[in-house]
Parts: C-alpha cells; structure tokens; sequence
C-alpha cells in the first residue's frame, strides 16, 4: 500500500462509503435477489437457454415480435470471423442493411437429434433476400458454468454440415459469459469446432435486452427483462471444486456498470485498504488470502502508461495513442503516404525490434504467438498489399518501444514520435 490510512481516517472513509449515493443504489440493487436466485436456477445452462428461446421467438408473449431475432443476427454479424463473412458475402450484407424479409421462425431449446445429441437452441429461419428464399439454422451451444462434453461442437458440425446447400445455411454459435474484452482478444473460438462463432452474454445484453428495453413495451416484459439483467449481474462467489472456469459476473448493465465505475472512483482508498487487510489476515482461508493478494498486486503495480504522438514530415499523424498501437499507427502513416512497396513490405516482416516480426500472415503464427495474443486478429487484416493480408503486432513496452521508434525513425526520415 502506497498510504496507510490511521484508524480515525478508516472511520471516516466508511462514514463517507456507507453515505455515497452510488452505494446506496449498488447495495438496493446487489442485496435483492433476482426471482431466478430465488429459484436457485441463475446459472443453470437449461434455464438460460429457455430464456434466451422464449426471446428469440417472434410469436411469444413479449410482443416484441422480430426485435430480437434481429437483433440477434446483428450480434452474429459482428462476431463472425472475415472467412464467415466472405463465405456468406451476401447472407451478411443483407443482415447489415436490414434488406431480408423474415417469413418464419422457430426457435426450440433442448432440441434433440438422435445419435447426435441436444443442442442447447436450435433456431429455424425462412428469409426472403431479393426476392429468394434462404432456409438458415443456427446452431446455439450455451455454455453457462461448464465445459464442452463429448465432442459437442463437432459433433453437431458433422450433422448438419451434411445437409448445407446454397439456399440451406448453418450457422454455429458458442455462447459464453466470458468478458467482452477477453473475447475481443480470441484468436479462434474456445470450442473444440472452430466453425463455431463465439458469442457472450454481454453481447446479448448490449446489442439485444437493453435496446429492447427502449421499445415501446409492456410492464410485465420490462420486469421480466430487468429481472434477468439482475440475474446476469449478481456476482457468483462459489470455490471452484473442478476445472471449469466460473465467470463471477455473466452480464452488466450499462447503469450497473456506470455504478460501479463511479463507485470505485470515489472508493478506491477504501476498497484498496479493505483489499489489503484480507490479503494480509492469517484468519482468512489460504486460497482466499492468495487470490485477494495477487488482485492488489495488479492494481498496484506501477506501469508505463504512456501516451504518444506520431508526425511525418512535421505535421500530425495522429495524437495520444497507446504504446500498444505504436506499430499500427507506423503502418497506416507507411500507407497513407504511399511509401509501403515490396522492399518496405519485407522490411516490416523482418524487423526483429520486438523479438517478433513487425507484420505477419495469420497463417504464419506460432503456438506462443497464438496463446500469448501478440497480434489481434479476431477482426478484419490491418494491411493488404499485393492481395496479402497482414496483421501487426501490439506486444510494445518499456524494453522495446525506444529501440522500435529509434529504428523506424532512422528508416524514414520524416517520421517523429514525440512521448506526451
């Protein structure tokens, strides 16, 4: 702890803690149970999955008719890999402009096939897209507090991908409560089927309950919603007697989240000293000691967040970056001026400045490459020259970043960096 607080002031910050409005607001809103809690059914894959099914289906009781539906496919579309996207080039257009037609759906949880096995939500979809007929199933694996069994993924894939036809599409998707920012950073799905898209809860929260929420809809609907966003936001403190990976949190609401932010803003002396006092209390389970102890140390250790500018030529480029988006912003300054050619383009493969190549073809990753998450490339290929996609990497810190400007400094003349 960089301060020690003296008793008296301990019992001051708990004063102003249990005063703050933002507490007042949390402690209503995380002390009462959602009915799902109640049930004793908040992380039941099975529960999940109906409530997802009972959404979805444009007939049920929630008179929100193909809002979800649509908003789910919009959820799709920004999670599918650049190879689904040119696979169903048209399928995909026609989601972002809204230019379809939806003639049927049928959504079903705990679909059975046999000798296949029960496919969490198993959706079917009849859409109308200039003027022709497409028959589209997706394919839901929802995974709440568990991992995949036998082979599911796959062994799904091995079904239906035997029935796909031009006019007859599959659409895989695996759906986690992992955090948007570590699904952000996937490579490939976590499933055993990488023909899968991954999905989360926050997806679901952010692009389909909360808009619907702003719909012209009934008082029973909008309990019925904001009862399951609590569901999704109460914290699940359970010790983990397996392998599997518990999220603590599924989902946050954007007024949730606004809470808590300014919760911590206004708290963080206390909650630091509160973090600490466990950490350090030879009463507390060893377990509990550990991980409370390597929370505060990632929250106290000091790192070089430093922000930077990029001139060519003695005008802005562009303004208080990131360290991680050094190399990038190097690249799109390379482009932008015309300067990249073949030479240049070997010059930036081959640069050892970070220990790892400047730019690489996602085919041309290593397993480190892959596990340690050097390049982002979940999205769209950050340079294509001569029909080549090419990914940059991110990995620059306080060993590295000096020697990477000094070198593309010296390289191109007219290219500064100036560190704010």
């Amino acid at each position: 702890m960089e301060e020690n607080l003296t008793i008296d002031e301990i019992r001051d910050e708990i004063i102003k803690f249990k005063n703050d409005t933002d507490f007042q607001k949390l402690e209503s809103f995380y002390y009462s149970k959602s009915f799902s809690e109640i049930l004793g059914v908040s992380r039941r894959e099975i529960s999940h999955s109906k409530f997802l099914a009972w959404l979805l289906g444009n007939l049920e009781s929630h008179n929100l008719g193909e809002f979800p539906i649509k908003k789910f496919l919009d959820i799709l579309l920004k999670f599918s890999s650049s190879n689904l996207k040119y696979k169903y080039s048209e399928l995909y257009n026609s989601f972002v402009t809204e230019d379809y037609l939806i003639e049927k759906v049928s959504v079903k949880p705990e679909y059975s096939i046999q000798k296949v096995g029960r496919i969490d939500i198993y959706i079917e979809l009849t859409l109308l897209i200039s003027n022709k007929i497409r028959n589209i199933k997706i394919v839901i694996e929802n995974k709440v507090e568990s991992k995949e069994n036998n082979d599911q993924t796959n062994n799904y894939f091995r079904h239906f991908n035997l029935l796909e036809t031009e006019d007859n599409i599959v659409i895989y998707v695996y759906l986690t409560p992992i955090s948007t920012l570590d699904l952000l950073n996937l490579i490939e799905p976590e499933c055993n089927c990488k023909e899968f898209i991954q999905i989360n809860y926050q997806s679901i929260v952010d692009y389909l309950i909360e808009p619907a929420l702003n719909q012209n809809i009934s008082a029973r609907t909008q309990n019925i919603l904001t009862e399951y966003l609590k569901s999704l936001s109460q914290p699940s403190i359970v010790d983990e007697t397996d392998e599997t990976k518990k999220e603590l949190i599924m989902a946050l609401g954007n007024e949730e989240r606004k809470l808590l932010s300014s919760f911590w803003e206004k708290n963080q002396k206390l909650i630091m000293a509160a973090l600490y006092a466990i950490s350090s209390d030879p009463e507390q389970e060893d377990n509990t000691r550990k991980n409370i102890k390597k929370a505060l140390d990632s929250l106290t250790t000091d790192r070089d967040r430093s922000r930077y500018n990029i001139k060519y030529n003695g005008q802005v480029f562009v303004n208080n970056i990131q360290k991680s988006d050094i190399g990038l912003q190097t690249v799109k300054l390379l482009e932008a001026n015309r300067l990249i050619n073949d030479q240049i383009i070997e010059y930036l493969k081959q640069d050892k400045s970070s220990s790892l190549s400047l730019i690489k073809k996602r085919e041309e990753f290593t397993d480190t490459e892959r596990k340690y998450r050097k390049y982002k490339i979940n999205g769209q290929p950050e340079l294509i020259f001569n029909n080549e996609n090419y990914f940059v990497v991110r990995n620059w810190g306080v060993s590295n970043i000096e020697t990477f400007m000094n070198k593309f400094s010296d390289k191109f003349p007219g290219i500064e960096y100036e560190k704010n």
